[in-house]
């Protein structure tokens, strides 16, 4: 179930993708001497020569930036490309709003420790504290999960309707959240799970109890504060021309282009864009130099292990998490890490106290951008920590060169396979214009929201909330539903009783027609 949902959500995840087996210790990091500036300088001298590289690999990303910051010491900031290959004069830099996905939790973990201690709202409140109304299904007790476990993957409960709605589809108010708790939730094995879920329940609780989103607290606790004026959980306060396009490369010269994220769908686990600028601020503020934001001792548990677990990487892996923040061994050290990503777009960001360092990776498209966020985050801390380390910048462009053309044709591949399929009878259906018009109207699933189905040049077109795809006759009353044309066509099938369609099915769901 939820195929779309659970591909965007293991790209999303990036540094959080648990192995079946757990962990119960993660071993203590070693005591380290911060990094020196010759170090660091060498560090950011090896990153600037492999980006460079990579920029000249047919299919990179159009816009990439890299920050890297030392304590005490200006930050060293890298842009390169446009905003679009559309518009190819006109390109990214500093203070660019690059969406960064998932590392929204670090930012919201942040923003909920501050709460907590100002009395807002206690992290050690459970969910039947909020919603006591609520009866949970069975195998799950409310009285026994805390906001504080929510916000390190804890929570030993599941909710797909929760997350895939709040990331692909609609605003879910606050107040909906306990009749979508009590009817969609499911048991889970007790331990550490990576999900939006426990970010989007906190929230929702939060505004529930104080009658502010999670958004004017976030902007009013951490993101003014810090002088991140060129970031936020709102897409529409900046310029639509100011904004990144999202990409995926095609092959060739030829990319398909994403608009992107809207406030409707900007949500508390993966709903923010921050500048390379702004980057570099909330790094320094993870090093401790905004004591003015964060208490050293607030700071300090937001990047401390709630939950030691094996999250496997590429090639980070890491040995437990925090609050909003992944653990991770590199080299003689334990880094703080997130990714994050989306459709076509993906970026990481890493700090480590010890050493006084910070690393950030961000671009507009998923050309192995996510492999590519990990390798350079490794490179950077290992080389700060061993100025000898390999590999070479041209060992990177070799890679990507080789490689990229593979990720093209391997998803051109998942969709030839996909449309082969006998379900789809040939692909052989031609209706005419009258009878697609027979299918437009509203359909609804209790559980999902509304598709609406209209007909625009002769073509029928499906939209959920945010998401929308063009709808590909296979055969009568079946239709292929696929975003774009990298993506392998999930089945839309109609029903009906005899000739008036009554209902839809889409991805295990029914949508019966309310007009």
């Amino acid at each position: 179930m939820y195929r779309t949902f659970a591909l965007a959500l293991l790209a999303a995840s990036l540094l959080a993708t648990p192995a079946v087996a757990q962990i119960t210790t993660a071993e203590a990091p070693a005591t380290v001497a911060p990094v020196s500036a010759e170090r660091f300088a060498t560090a950011t001298q090896r990153i600037l020569a492999t980006m460079e590289q990579i920029t000249r690999v047919q299919g990179a990303s159009p816009a990439l930036a890299v920050v890297m910051v030392r304590r005490g010491q200006e930050p060293v900031i890298w842009v390169h490309g446009p905003l679009s290959t559309a518009n190819p004069s006109i390109l990214a830099n500093g203070d660019t709003p690059f969406y960064i996905a998932s590392q929204t939790k670090a930012f919201v973990g942040l923003m909920a420790l501050k709460l907590h201690d100002r009395g807002v709202f206690s992290l050690d409140q459970t969910l039947a504290d909020v919603w006591p109304d609520v009866t949970f299904p069975e195998g799950i007790d409310p009285r026994a999960i805390t906001f504080r476990q929510l916000l390190s993957h804890q929570g030993a409960f599941q909710n797909e309707t929760i997350e895939w709605r709040v990331a692909y589809a609609d605003l879910v108010p606050s107040r909906e959240y306990g009749h979508l708790l009590g009817a969609y939730s499911a048991p889970r094995a007790p331990g550490f799970e990576y999900a939006n879920l426990g970010y989007n329940v906190y929230t929702a609780a939060l505004e529930l109890r104080t009658g502010h989103d999670w958004r004017y607290w976030l902007e009013a606790e951490v993101l003014r504060p810090t002088g991140m004026n060129r970031s936020g959980p709102r897409v529409s306060r900046f310029p639509r021309a100011e904004l990144p396009t999202y990409h995926q490369w095609m092959g060739g010269n030829e990319w398909r282009l994403f608009a992107g994220k809207t406030d409707y769908i900007m949500q508390s686990a993966g709903g923010l864009v921050a500048s390379p600028n702004d980057m570099a601020r909330w790094l320094q503020l993870q090093l401790g130099e905004r004591p003015d934001v964060v208490s050293p001792e607030l700071l300090a548990q937001s990047q401390s292990l709630q939950i030691a677990a094996d999250i496997q990487g590429e090639p980070l892996d890491c040995q437990g998490y925090a609050i909003g923040w992944n653990v991770c061994r590199v080299g003689a050290v334990d880094i703080r890490a997130h990714g994050g990503g989306y459709t076509a777009v993906r970026s990481v960001m890493a700090v480590s106290p010890e050493l006084g360092v910070g690393y950030a990776f961000l671009s507009n498209s998923d050309s192995l951008t996510g492999a590519l966020s990990q390798l350079t985050t490794e490179l950077f801390f290992q080389v700060v920590q061993d100025p000898e380390y390999g590999p070479t910048p041209e060992e990177y462009y070799n890679q990507l060169s080789a490689r990229l053309p593979r990720l093209v044709e391997g998803r051109r591949n998942d969709v030839a396979e996909r449309r082969t399929e006998a379900q789809w009878e040939g692909w052989a259906w031609r209706p005419a214009n009258a009878e697609l018009r027979g299918y437009t109207g509203r359909y609804r699933s209790a559980r999902l929201g509304e598709f609406r189905v209209t007909l625009r040049n002769g073509q029928l077109y499906a939209a959920l909330g945010a998401m929308n795809a063009q709808l590909e006759p296979a055969k009568r009353d079946l239709f292929g539903f696929a975003e774009g044309p990298l993506d392998p066509p999930a089945p839309f099938a109609f029903e009906r009783s005899g000739n008036h369609i009554t209902a839809l099915s889409w991805d295990d769901e029914r949508f019966e027609r309310v007009r």
